[in-house]
C-alpha cells in the first residue's frame, strides 16, 4: 500500500499517514490543519528543496517551492560556517596542548596546518565560493 501523505501549514511539514496514531498519542497531536497533498507532489517538493529551493506554503495553504532559485549565497554562508566550526574543534584541543607546553611536534604542525586552513576558509567569497581544502588527518 502507497503510503498517504498530508501538509500542515501551522506547522510547516509534512506528516505520513501511517504515523497518524503515533502523532495523536504524542503531546503534538496530529496537526488540526493536515491537508492530504499526493505523493507526486511530496516527491516533487522534496526533490526541489534537495536542489536548494524553499518549500513554503502558498496563498491555497498547500506546499509549493518558492519561486526563487536557491540561495547560493546562504547555503555557501551556512558550509562556510560549518566548516568554521570543524576547524575550531580540531584547533582547540591542539591549541590547549600547546598552551600548557604538552604539545608533540605533530600536534604543533597539526596546529599550524588548521590555522592556516582557517585563514583561508575565513576568506572564501560566499558569492563565488572557492573552498580551501582541509589539512589531511593522519589515522591513529
Amino acid at each position: 500500500m502507497k503510503e498517504r501523505y498530508f501538509y500542515s501549514p501551522g506547522e510547516r511539514g509534512f506528516f505520513p499517514w501511517s504515523l497518524k496514531e503515533i502523532y495523536e498519542n504524542s503531546q503534538t497531536g496530529w496537526p488540526s490543519d493536515a491537508t492530504e497533498i499526493s505523493e507526486e507532489l511530496y516527491r516533487t517538493l522534496l526533490t526541489g528543496q534537495e536542489a536548494g529551493y524553499e518549500i513554503i506554503t502558498g496563498d491555497n495553504k498547500l506546499p509549493e517551492l518558492s519561486k526563487e532559485g536557491p540561495d547560493l549565497v546562504k547555503i555557501a554562508e551556512s558550509e562556510k560556517a560549518r566548516l568554521m566550526q570543524v576547524t575550531a574543534d580540531v584547533i582547540t584541543p591542539l591549541e590547549r596542548a600547546v598552551k600548557y607546553n604538552m604539545a608533540t611536534s605533530d600536534e604543533r604542525q597539526r596546529l599550524e596546518a588548521w590555522e592556516r586552513y582557517s585563514v583561508l576558509l575565513m576568506r572564501v567569497d560566499t558569492a563565488k565560493p572557492e573552498w580551501p581544502t582541509p589539512p589531511v588527518e593522519q589515522a591513529s
